[in-house]
C-alpha cells in the first residue's frame, strides 16, 4: 500500500519495509498502487442559490433562497469605512454598484470590500511605479508587495463572486429569470385573449 510520509511517497512492503518512490525504478512503478493524496476528494466551497446552475427542485430553491436571505442580513447599511482614503473609497462605491443588481452584498461583506478596495490601490498605485520606472520591475521587495496584494485581491474576488465565471453564472440566471417572468406575461396575455 502507498502513502506518503512527510511529504515523501513511499511504499510498504511489510510492516517494517518502508521505501520512498523515489528509490523504485520507473519501470517498476505502473506495478504499484498511486498514492492517494486526498486532493480529488476536497469540498467546494457553498454557492449563492443565485449563482447556482444545478437543477433545484422549486421548494428546495425557496427554503435555500429563504435560509439564505436569514442568513445574509440587511443591506442598508453597505458604505465605505471612514479609514479608507478617497481612491480606495472610490473603488469600493464602483464594486457596489457594480453587484447590486446580483443583489449578493450585505453589510457584512463591508470588510471583504473595504479589503478588495485596498488591495485594488495599492496594486493601482504599484502599477503606476512600475509603468513611470521600469527599471523597480527588478525590486525584489515592490514585486512581492503587489504580488500580496493580488492574491489578497483574488482570495477576495472569490468570496465575492467576481470571477468570471461566477459573473457568467449570475448573468446567465438573470436572462432565465427574464425569460421566465417574460412567458408568465405572455401566458397571462393569452389567457385574457381568450
Amino acid at each position: 500500500m502507498n502513502k506518503i510520509i512527510n511529504d515523501t511517497p513511499v511504499l510498504n512492503i511489510s510492516k517494517n519495509k518502508i521505501i520512498p518512490l523515489h528509490r523504485i525504478p520507473h519501470f517498476l512503478l505502473d506495478f504499484f498502487p498511486k498514492p492517494k493524496t486526498g486532493g480529488d476528494k476536497m469540498a467546494r466551497p457553498s454557492k449563492s442559490v443565485n449563482v447556482i446552475s444545478k437543477n433545484l427542485t422549486k421548494e428546495e430553491r425557496e427554503i435555500r433562497r429563504e435560509t439564505e436571505q436569514k442568513l445574509r442580513g440587511a443591506s442598508d447599511k453597505i458604505r465605505p469605512p471612514t479609514y479608507l482614503n478617497a481612491g480606495q473609497k472610490k473603488i469600493f462605491r464602483y464594486i457596489v454598484n457594480e453587484l447590486k443588481a446580483s443583489e449578493i452584498l450585505s453589510n457584512l461583506d463591508i470588510y471583504v470590500l473595504s479589503t478588495a478596495a485596498t488591495s485594488i490601490y495599492w496594486m493601482q498605485e504599484i502599477d503606476r511605479r512600475l509603468n513611470e520606472d521600469a527599471e523597480l520591475l527588478t525590486d525584489r521587495n515592490l514585486m512581492a508587495q503587489r504580488d500580496k496584494y493580488a492574491k489578497e485581491f483574488f482570495r477576495c474576488s472569490s468570496e465575492l463572486s467576481l470571477s468570471p465565471a461566477a459573473r457568467a453564472k449570475i448573468g446567465n440566471i438573470n436572462v432565465t429569470n427574464k425569460e421566465v417572468e417574460e412567458d408568465k406575461v405572455l401566458a397571462a396575455l393569452r389567457d385574457d385573449d381568450d
